[in-house]
């Protein structure tokens, strides 16, 4: 499991997220171009390691094909992702929330991140 602050550096290598930290040393990241209604796009990263990424907008068969654990409320729990594999539902988060297709997703584009991790 990678650690808090590993976590809360892949976060911050997205550009488009806003870090807002929250109650009991947890953050909450903020992507304020989202055309949902929603805005967070992830919440209560904690120093246990554990937080969730909004999975409310993804295509169901994106969800499917990743085997993403959706809960009841729409959050993918991210406790235990690899490095690659949080990359990857970030960059799918952010173009679920700002209406991209699912054609854009499949095709694996990287997003404009500080990272080179994820290109392909």
């Amino acid at each position: 499991m990678l650690s808090f602050e590993h976590k809360k550096a892949i976060f911050r290598s997205f550009k488009q997220l806003q870090e807002k930290p929250i109650s009991n040393n947890r953050v909450n990241y903020v992507y304020r171009e989202s055309l949902q209604r929603g805005k967070i796009l992830a919440r209560e990263l904690s120093p246990s390691g554990n937080g969730y990424v909004n999975g409310k907008y993804m295509d169901s068969e994106i969800i499917k094909k990743k085997g993403y654990n959706v809960d009841p409320r729409g959050w993918i729990n991210i406790a235990n992702f690899s490095e690659q594999q949080l990359r990857e539902v970030i960059e799918i988060a952010i173009r679920s929330m700002s209406g991209k297709s699912v054609e854009m997703i499949q095709t694996g584009t990287n997003l404009n991140h500080d990272s080179n991790e994820m290109k392909q």
